[in-house]
């Protein structure tokens, strides 16, 4: 006979194994895993919705165990009377054996030939009610309730017919309240069900953290290889960021080659240019076109300088930022021109160091070129190193702040080519800060001049 929950799960396997994506990968044992990010966090949610029901069937199947409140007290209630009744039918000589022997594992019975009864506190009051209430019925008044120090028991005691007293002790008869159970219940359940869910979801989105992490690195550096693992999609992705790396690798290895071959093919007739200038009579005119060929081997260099910083080599290593700065202050000082240093004497931090005299030298220069001047301090913040370079000049506009950080950009009417530069000495401290992780942020001093602040986040070598 064909069992018909067979055909059922068949046609529900088949049924998820299109919803989740074509290919399911077989892990250990038996567990299906779906390939596809889909297919995960729909089996995520599936796990969780399943344990959900699991735990609130498990949970509503023990809260049906526990009768209501008022069952229990009239069970009770039921139970007191019947041996209340027994015991007084009892000759006295025999009713402390008999009240031992009626005594179960949730009532205890002792039977107190005195006529004294406990005083029932005031918190007491409403239970004692409800209990009494529930004796009426059976014939029984005179009920008195206490509490007793181990919690949800309650003490009692009723007055035979001859003055003597019934004391019991009924164990759990003060649980808590079945809303309150369900609640702490439900509670738990949705804690366990969400830390599940929180633990399968995290796992999954691990491999889109280290996509994240790898697709920040990129342009920072060398290129960084993703691994291909994880969802398909994931996988995909990686594998297209992959190619994309090489081919923008390809792209810029292939432009810098290009413009060093047009370079070195510039170099030859600026050569021959110069020397025909020499021979040239008008001085006005010779002295015009070496002034030509000197700006553009300068754009030549220039150019082969920003490009050939992308793919600089050199490593990292402990250097002293300070011996730095003050040996570039100290050149310019003695060139003549009006430069300061302020700071400590050593500091120290791990990085390139020649590109780190590259940003400085192009931030010293440029503050003597336009300015005349230059201050340049250096102070710690925290675990990290912060420059600045200052100078009483034009300053730059407001509006113009940002754009001088694009390569090839020049701010007219105060640095133009006619002083010097293409355009590129920002864009080389920009790109060159950040591959130190640090952040180069420009301003105008309310003094006037303007203010080129470095800040080395992680400037400390690690110990």
């Amino acid at each position: 006979m064909r069992h018909p929950g067979r055909g059922l799960g068949r046609s529900l396997g088949r049924g998820l194994g299109r919803g989740l994506g074509p290919g399911l990968w077989r892990g250990p044992g038996l567990f299906l895993w779906p390939r596809g990010l889909v297919g995960r966090v729909t089996l995520v949610l599936l796990a969780a919705v399943l344990l959900e029901f699991t735990g609130s069937t498990v949970f509503y199947e023990q809260a049906e165990t526990y009768t209501a409140d008022d069952a229990r007290i009239a069970h009770k209630a039921e139970q007191l009377a019947t041996d209340l009744q027994l015991l007084t039918a009892t000759a006295p000589a025999r009713r402390a054996e008999t009240a031992r022997l009626m005594s179960v594992s949730d009532l205890h019975l002792e039977w107190d030939p005195a006529s004294r009864l406990p005083l029932t506190p005031p918190e007491m009051l409403p239970l004692q009610a409800r209990f009494a209430a529930q004796l009426r019925e059976f014939g029984q008044e005179g009920l008195q309730l206490t509490s007793t120090p181990r919690p949800g028991d309650v003490a009692g005691a009723l007055p035979l017919p001859d003055g003597t007293v019934l004391r019991f002790v009924s164990r759990g008869l003060m649980s808590r309240h079945p809303v309150t159970r369900g609640l702490l219940s439900a509670a738990v359940l949705a804690g366990c069900v969400l830390l599940a869910a929180a633990m399968l979801v995290r796992t999954l989105s691990q491999p889109l953290r280290l996509l994240a992490r790898a697709a920040d690195a990129i342009g920072r550096g060398p290129p960084v290889p993703v691994s291909e693992a994880g969802p398909r999609e994931v996988r995909d992705l990686a594998r297209a960021m992959n190619a994309m790396q090489d081919r923008i690798g390809r792209l810029i290895a292939d432009r810098t080659e290009a413009l060093a071959a047009v370079s070195h093919d510039l170099r030859t007739p600026l050569s021959r240019l110069r020397l025909r200038a020499g021979f040239l009579e008008d001085s006005d005119i010779q002295t015009a076109i070496e002034a030509d060929v000197d700006e553009m081997e300068s754009m030549v260099v220039s150019v082969l300088a920003y490009l050939a910083g992308e793919d600089d080599p050199e490593p990292r290593r402990n250097l002293d930022l300070a011996a730095l700065l003050a040996t570039l202050v100290d050149d310019a000082a003695d060139a003549g021109r009006d430069a300061r240093y302020e700071g400590p004497d050593h500091a120290s931090m791990h990085g390139r160091p020649l590109a780190l005299k590259r940003v400085f030298g192009n931030l010293i220069s440029n503050a003597l070129a336009y300015a005349g001047n230059v201050r340049v301090s250096l102070r710690e913040e925290g675990a990290g190193l912060s420059v600045r370079v200052e100078d009483d000049g034009p300053g730059i506009p407001p509006a113009e702040l940002d754009r001088v950080l694009t390569p090839f950009y020049r701010v007219e009417g105060s640095r133009s080519r006619a002083t010097g530069g293409l355009g590129l000495g920002l864009a080389i401290v920009q790109r060159e800060v950040q591959r130190e992780n640090g952040v180069l942020r420009l301003s105008n001093r309310p003094e006037g001049g303007l203010r080129a602040e470095i800040v080395f986040k992680a400037g400390r070598p690690p110990s």
